[in-house]
């Protein structure tokens, strides 16, 4: 009896241990199932912690994505409500235990559209209606608080994500944002142009300013914590230079005058020769040669770069889901994202006035409209900061760094 005792505790401990090993192995899953008139494809990555939809009936067909921790569970959403306004047909997904994670989503003409981006007001009396399923309208809306820094410069310190940093480029050095905003002044006096400087990662680079034709140390600032450390380079560097751009945190340098590549790395500060004028290298997704005329033409990486949609003003992939579009319309670019599976059904995001001031962070892209910078995520756009200087000077960047 006690053998049988000893027997049944033993298999149960392993019971339990391989549960527990297929948990912790498990890298999600792909199912379908069916709520009302909807079929749902569900997809959990547990790499980024992510669950990926599909939501098709006869009326209507539509694809998002949340990051919530379900805790590898399957089958999260249990009701989706659905009616068509006007000329939109609007869905709203409801997840376990009543919670919702997404706005309205509102289809026409293969676009999708988030109400809170709509201006019809027979969407918005809908949205009063399902205030009772527990929608909340005040979710999706802009309630920033806004600090005056300087005369020119004004952020929305409420607007700023926790675990995000921030940093603005001024003239004499950052503006850090996280909580809270911090001044690093890296040069003395005013630097109204810095095209030597560039964000990867945490870090910000900028060459020495206070040099008169060439330089060879570079100032790196750490934009979680504004600590600045000094990266020396061998070579004389012209300041007929620029920067190409970054991969996995290494930073490409061409001077115009020398016809050199170099390559900067800032975890072991270094700066060396990558290439001669002969075999010169940027990376559009991949390593690509150029020409020497192709650099002194100012030749730059396209990280994210993707040729599968045309006829935009660009087209980014920077994960495995999603190509960004960017359509021009006017001063402006509207900005979409399409499903790599389904790249024909849109949905509009925000507009920008400026394609090189997109970061991409996860499920939050940071993006420049007007004299005033936004992030976005599913719960709409937020603005944190305006700069009036953005008005004369299109050479102030922002970067932003997740941890």
């Amino acid at each position: 009896m006690k053998f049988l005792f000893k027997t049944l505790i033993i298999l149960t401990i392993i019971l339990f241990a391989l549960k527990g090993l297929f948990y912790i192995f498990d890298d999600g899953h792909d199912i379908n199932y069916n709520i009302g008139n909807f079929n749902v494809e569900e997809t959990l990555d547990t790499k980024n912690n992510n669950y990926y939809f599909n939501l098709t009936s006869d009326e209507v067909n539509l694809n998002f994505q949340i990051f919530q921790n379900y805790h590898k569970s399957s089958k999260v959403i249990t009701k989706i409500l659905h009616k068509k306004v006007s000329n939109y047909e609007c869905v709203l997904p409801v997840f376990k235990n009543g919670e919702i994670y997404t706005d309205v989503m509102c289809v026409k003409d293969n676009v999708i559209t988030y109400a809170h981006d709509i201006e019809d007001d027979k969407v918005k009396d809908y949205l009063k209606t399902l205030e009772k399923q527990g929608y909340d309208p005040e979710k999706y809306k802009d309630n920033g608080e806004k600090t005056n820094l300087s005369n020119t410069l004004t952020i929305y310190e409420n607007n700023l994500l926790e675990n995000n940093y921030v940093a603005m480029e001024t003239y004499k050095g950052l503006e850090l944002l996280s909580k809270s905003a911090e001044t690093v002044n890296i040069f003395e006096n005013d630097v109204y142009t810095k095209p030597i400087s560039t964000f990867t990662g945490r870090y910000y680079i900028v060459a020495d300013y206070t040099a008169e034709y060439t330089f060879q140390k570079f100032y790196v600032v750490n934009i979680i914590n504004g600590e600045i450390k000094e990266i020396r380079s061998y070579d004389e560097i012209s300041f007929d230079s620029y920067i190409m751009g970054s991969v996995d945190g290494e930073i490409y340098l061409f001077d115009k005058d020398a016809q050199i590549e170099y390559k900067i790395n800032l975890d072991r500060e270094t700066v060396e020769q990558f290439a001669d004028k002969d075999h010169l290298q940027i990376y559009n997704g991949k390593w690509q040669d150029i020409t020497l005329m192709d650099a002194l033409n100012g030749a730059k990486f396209d990280n994210y770069h993707s040729d599968k949609i045309k006829g935009y003003a660009k087209v980014d992939k920077p994960n495995d889901y999603y190509y960004y579009i960017y359509e021009e319309a006017g001063e402006v670019y509207h900005v979409y994202r399409a499903d790599v599976q389904n790249p024909k059904l849109k949905t509009y995001l925000f507009d920008t006035t400026n394609l090189d001031s997109v970061v991409y962070l996860d499920n939050v892209i940071y993006y420049q409209n007007g004299n005033s910078y936004y992030y976005y995520t599913d719960s709409g756009t937020r603005k944190i900061i305006d700069n009036t200087e953005l008005e004369f000077n299109s050479d102030i960047t922002l970067g932003a760094y997740i941890r």
